[in-house]
């Protein structure tokens, strides 16, 4: 059967500040929304052994409860490894009296914003990761050291690994695979190649300069980086095989937004079902 090349629809999900964890909203690429304010996920009490005061800038975690109920423990892991979230920024709020969560949120919305750009090195809506946060309640207000917030960056469904800090890739990279590729870029699941899965990632360049490709030098590098990367990554030219090519390639529109300015390629099927790699499979 004859390959399918395909450009993948470029797409970026915006991650809409809401209920403590903002889950990516699958969303055009260069659309932008309004978000909403996030709501925290509150301590329980001035003790200091409450874990949300204690993380620091850089420090990453496990798994965390931001449905809005009381966090007494939470472990910090090595970032090196798989976890879920890492604190972007500590926000001080000088206030002596509790300001009411209502005024936490839009602290945290604009704090956290600011926070996340300077951390990660783009707005969050042109981002892979999403945003939560952690407040103290009217109870552990009471304690100045916890009148703080901590803004966390990451993945509500884990499985991050190596820090977030100056990461702008939005597209996955060399060596992973992928589920279907027709949703917003950072909606693309990522999968061990030894499960089933949809496509495989096996090409990548750097576009340098600060202006985005014309049409004609897309074409340039899907056909040097892709087409050819495809010939040698499976074996067989892209028109004689099963397997299709993908890209991803940010636009024109957002190109000074978006930090990832790679041409990323992939072999695969919209069909799924790929168990292993396609290195080699001449077909």
């Amino acid at each position: 059967m004859r390959g399918r090349v395909a450009g993948t629809a470029i797409a970026l999900a915006l991650a809409l500040a809401g209920c403590g964890v903002t889950v990516p909203t699958p969303t055009w690429l260069g659309e932008k929304d309004s978000p909403s304010a996030p709501v925290s996920a509150t301590q329980a009490s001035p003790s200091p052994s409450l874990a949300a005061p204690t993380l620091a800038i850089g420090d990453c975690t496990g798994d965390i409860d931001l449905s809005g109920g009381s966090i007494t423990e939470l472990a910090t892991l090595s970032c090196a490894g798989e976890h879920y979230w890492e604190v972007a920024a500590v926000v001080t709020v000088p206030d002596a009296t509790y300001p009411g969560p209502d005024a936490l949120a839009e602290t945290a919305r604009t704090s956290c914003s600011k926070g996340f750009a300077d951390y990660v090195g783009v707005a969050q809506q042109y981002s892979r990761y999403a945003t939560a946060y952690l407040a103290a309640d009217a109870t552990a207000w009471a304690n100045p050291a916890l009148r703080t917030i901590t803004c966390l960056v990451g993945s509500a469904d884990g499985g991050l690994v190596g820090s977030a800090r100056g990461d702008t890739r939005v597209f996955p990279v060399v060596g992973q695979c992928t589920g279907p590729q027709d949703v917003a870029a950072t909606a693309v699941e990522v999968i061990d190649c030894a499960s089933p899965h949809y496509y495989e990632v096996f090409a990548e360049k750097e576009i340098s300069g600060g202006t985005a490709p014309t049409p004609r030098q897309k074409e340039s590098l899907f056909t040097s980086v892709c087409r050819a990367g495809f010939t040698k990554f499976v074996g067989v030219d892209a028109g004689k095989s099963k397997y299709e090519v993908t890209y991803f390639l940010a636009g024109s529109d957002i190109w000074k937004k978006v930090g990832d300015h790679r041409i990323v390629c992939s072999a695969g099927s919209t069909k799924g079902g790929i168990t292993g790699s396609l290195k080699g499979r001449k077909k």
